[in-house]
């Protein structure tokens, strides 16, 4: 549920990149702990992630591109 309104957040953020794109949430483990991450996906290229990345964490949010 976080991760979703973690998802709509971002989207509300910068919502002039995040049209046509795509979410996708997974675990990760840290310390014993179960996190999930949020992915966006859809992106042509990796400048076009590294823009929307950018633009995010403009907003005080975090961001990183794989």
């Amino acid at each position: 549920a976080l991760a979703d309104a973690g998802w709509t957040e971002a989207v509300r953020a910068v919502s002039d990149l995040a049209a046509g794109k795509g979410k996708r949430v997974e675990p990760v483990q840290s310390n014993g702990k179960t996190l999930y991450r949020g992915y966006v996906t859809g992106f042509n290229t990796r400048a076009e992630a590294t823009a929307f990345c950018e633009r995010l964490k403009s907003t005080g949010r975090s961001c990183f591109v794989r």
